[in-house]
């Protein structure tokens, strides 16, 4: 059984609504009209023990705001099925079933998703590093018993050399990777702000 703790979108998605909070606060100009979605294929959906077809979860940015919805492609009662999910919310994102979906591909697509959006790149990274010591108390003693006295510092442990800032799509994958670890680490320890 997977620790619902664990899952990388549930530690992920929450932080990136947070940081497009912060970002759009100050009347932050934005030309983008319409929604962007992703949908990440998550598991079959199974009738006394036979595929019958997919589930898929999908998230969307709209309005400025990010949502989640778990969607059965076959049964429209199907226990998978989920309503509009704020993507603030990591409590009802634990709530869905992540468990089919990849795990690996999930931050490499996650990122393209977030290079659609055509934000201010700059804006963006500084943004996630805000939240991420704003919605934790720091500094942060880990489950392992090693202190960071800010996420910058947690974020800069062991960064792989292939990440430069001018490669944005593998620096932005590798920032969204230390900050779904910084939020799991956090929750894991009781020091997730509400």
């Amino acid at each position: 059984m997977v620790d619902k703790e664990e899952l990388y979108p549930v530690n992920t998605i929450p932080a990136i609504a947070w940081a497009l909070d912060l970002y759009f606060k100050k009347d932050t100009k934005y030309k983008r009209k319409g929604t962007v979605e992703i949908t990440f294929p998550s598991g079959k959906h199974k009738e006394r023990l036979q595929k019958k077809g997919e589930h898929e979860i999908i998230v969307w940015f709209a309005d400025k705001n990010v949502y989640v919805r778990s969607k059965c492609l076959v049964d429209k009662i199907c226990d998978f099925n989920s309503e509009r999910i704020d993507g603030r919310n990591r409590e009802d994102l634990m709530g869905i079933g992540w468990d089919g979906t990849d795990s690996r591909s999930f931050f490499k697509a996650i990122t393209k998703w977030l290079m659609r959006l055509d934000l201010d790149y700059v804006l963006l990274i500084r943004a996630l590093a805000t939240i991420c010591d704003k919605r934790v108390e720091i500094p942060l003693t880990t489950k392992y018993g090693k202190t960071f006295q800010k996420f910058d510092e947690y974020r800069r442990n062991r960064w792989p050399d292939d990440a430069k800032p001018d490669d944005k799509p593998r620096f932005l994958e590798e920032v969204l990777v230390r900050v779904s670890f910084w939020i799991q680490s956090a929750g894991e320890v009781g020091a997730l702000k509400a």
